[in-house]
């Protein structure tokens, strides 16, 4: 026999309402939770996420888990990119953003033209012909290889840019070709944010798309002192920077590359 409609609502809405309030009473002490323990600086941002976990395992709905993980992020234990909140934006940056959202830093090299704004795709093709202003051009702009996420913190930098015909880009690349000015005009530097990082020039050489100087794969370990002594760079290099141009061979693969190191 199946019971009235009017008793089935009641009896419904009574075990909705115990539910939802089971389900407050969690979410409260989670966070009471959560705040002492941030008080008392007894948790970890491993062991909040642990914890938070944990909760979001017995929730049905993923909006609770959400919930969690902004209630973390407002009392700041966790975020969405945390080396990013603490590095304020320089007025370059300010500046140049509102010009192009991919700016990514500013390049510069001592004795030669290269001073100019580096951007970072979401591929290596859109900027070959693209200029900084967004206009199509086909002296494009310099930027930065897609796969290069953080400047400060990964071990391998690449920026490339067109051996402009009528000069300008990276054409005065090939200067370092010349050992007396190689030897004179040995530092670059790629301002990010509030900082400028200082490279050390070691090495300019004319290759190919196939050298080693394109390695970006550091995810086992040794790879960087592996991809150092393969590129001979001197072993107190912390971080390669790879700055890369087309040439005037007719061999579309040759490529020069000049390499620096902090």
């Amino acid at each position: 026999m199946k019971k009235s409609g009017a008793l089935s609502e009641k009896k419904a809405a009574k075990r909705v309402k115990t539910e939802l309030n089971q389900s407050v009473r969690k979410v409260s002490k989670t966070i009471g939770l959560i705040i002492a323990a941030v008080v008392f600086g007894s948790v970890t941002l491993l062991t909040a996420l642990v914890v938070m976990a944990h909760i979001s395992s017995h929730r049905d709905s993923v909006a609770e888990s959400q919930y969690l993980r902004d209630v973390a992020e407002g009392l700041g234990l966790i975020g969405h990119n945390e080396q990013q909140a603490a590095e304020a934006p320089s007025a370059l940056d300010i500046e140049m953003l509102q010009i192009n959202p991919d700016f990514v830093g500013w390049i510069n090299i001592d004795g030669t033209e290269i001073d100019y704004p580096v951007v970072r795709g979401a591929d290596n093709v859109r900027y070959l012909n693209t200029s900084f202003q967004g206009e199509r051009n086909p002296n494009g702009a310099i930027f930065m290889d897609f796969r290069n996420l953080s400047i400060r913190t990964m071990p391998h930098l690449i920026i490339y840019g067109h051996n402009a015909p009528m000069g300008g880009m990276f054409s005065d690349l090939h200067k370092f070709l010349d050992r007396d000015f190689f030897e004179e005009h040995d530092t670059l530097t790629l301002k990010v944010g509030n900082e400028t990082l200082e490279f050390t020039i070691f090495d300019a050489r004319l290759t190919d798309i196939t050298d080693y100087a394109y390695h970006l794969d550091f995810s086992y370990s040794r790879a960087f002192p592996r991809f150092a002594d393969r590129i001979e760079a001197p072993l107190r290099a912390m971080q390669i920077i790879t700055l890369s141009t087309c040439t005037n061979c007719p061999n579309d693969d040759a490529r020069l590359v000049v390499q620096a190191y902090r």
